[in-house]
């Protein structure tokens, strides 16, 4: 059984000899892994392509999501509706400037086409490229590309268009418009989804990243984003994998979060594996710390911290062995080999450690 098709049975807990490792590799570390500088890895779709490709040449089998896709971060969304964005020569790009600069003004704003706006249809430019040109061996044994998306939720990319601080106290002084932001935000992904499926068939997989509720107390995440987060992934809902990544700590909302139209949550270090699988009735992805367990533990405290999770909530499916959140930039080969190993060498139902 192939890491892709171990990483499904696990998703529909369905019970698996080995629980599948699978990676959250972005642009941050395809480009160091292949030695390009970042100013080139953005500057070009074959080059961006080439980068991600080489890894899957030097891992024979491992699963990762969102996987091969054209990665420009966190910016696609808000580049598109006008933020001022910077590339620069050692990092992926980034907001330099929001989108408003007062709350009053988002009475006044439209958001744009996302197949015009210059930012986004870049991107679907580069979405092009890689559907084109991704080996047919990629595309089928991983399903890479085919009905595969990617978005930012509706909370983060509302949050940074105005500021975190505007945002927040708009929420008290400015609640009509933060809500009317937040609708504008939410059909401007929709539409974004839209132009993607164009290029890439129908859903299949999709991630989505927000991690402004981790910031966000029970009473407000659920009154403010918990309704335009749940309908983003709704209007997936047919896909196979429909994927909240979130690192920012949220044992708080697990009871609200676990109410979303997904079926994996990524979940960062600080949540208790075994409760959170079981409060959330979804497949969990991680939550290995990207620093302490993946960069600065011993390679023997690294395979016992993996072993433990593995025998904590490994059983009955339901487990995606993963980092808890984004790998740092520095994580090498070799340690993401210790993850692979360890997941192979152990089986899901033995209780030794």
């Amino acid at each position: 059984m192939g890491a892709y098709e171990k990483a499904l049975r696990a998703l529909r807990f369905e019970e698996v000899d080995h629980v599948p490792v699978v990676l959250p590799l972005v642009g941050a570390i395809y480009a160091r892994l292949a030695g390009i500088p970042d100013e080139e890895y953005y500057a070009d779709p074959a080059t961006m392509l080439d980068a991600q490709i080489w890894f899957y040449e030097q891992i024979a089998d491992v699963f990762t999501f969102p996987g091969i896709w054209p990665d420009f971060g966190a910016v696609a969304e808000l580049g598109g509706m006008g933020a001022r964005i910077v590339f620069s020569k050692d990092a992926p790009p980034y907001l330099h400037e929001p989108v408003l600069r007062d709350v009053k003004e988002i009475a006044g704003f439209q958001p744009p086409d996302p197949r015009k706006a210059e930012f986004t249809a870049k991107n679907l430019e580069y979405l092009k490229y890689f559907q084109q040109h991704l080996p047919d061996k990629l595309r089928k044994k991983y399903g890479f590309m085919d009905g595969h998306l990617f978005c930012g939720g509706p909370g983060e990319i509302a949050a940074l268009m105005l500021g975190y601080e505007k945002f927040f106290y708009g929420i008290y002084d400015f609640p009509e418009l933060i809500h009317e932001l937040l609708r504008k935000v939410t059909d401007f992904i929709k539409a974004y989804l839209r132009a993607q499926i164009e290029i890439v068939g129908p859903p299949r997989r999709i991630y989505v990243w927000d991690h402004l509720p981790g910031m966000l107390n029970y009473q407000i995440y659920a009154q403010f984003v918990h309704p335009y987060l749940y309908e983003v992934f709704e209007f997936v809902k047919e896909a196979e994998i429909r994927l909240y990544h979130n690192e920012n700590n949220y044992p708080h909302l697990l009871d609200l979060i676990s109410e979303l139209p997904c079926n994996v949550c990524h979940i960062g270090p600080k949540h208790d594996l075994s409760q959170s699988k079981t409060r959330l009735k979804k497949c969990v992805m991680g939550n290995l710390h990207p620093i302490v367990d993946l960069l600065q533990a011993s390679e023997e405290e690294l395979r016992h911290r993996c072993k433990t999770m593995i025998k904590t909530a490994g059983q009955g499916g339901g487990l995606w062995l993963s980092t808890a959140g984004g790998m740092a930039p520095e994580t090498g080969l070799e340690r993401i080999k210790i993850i692979i190993n360890v997941a192979n060498e152990t089986h899901a139902g033995d209780d030794r450690i």
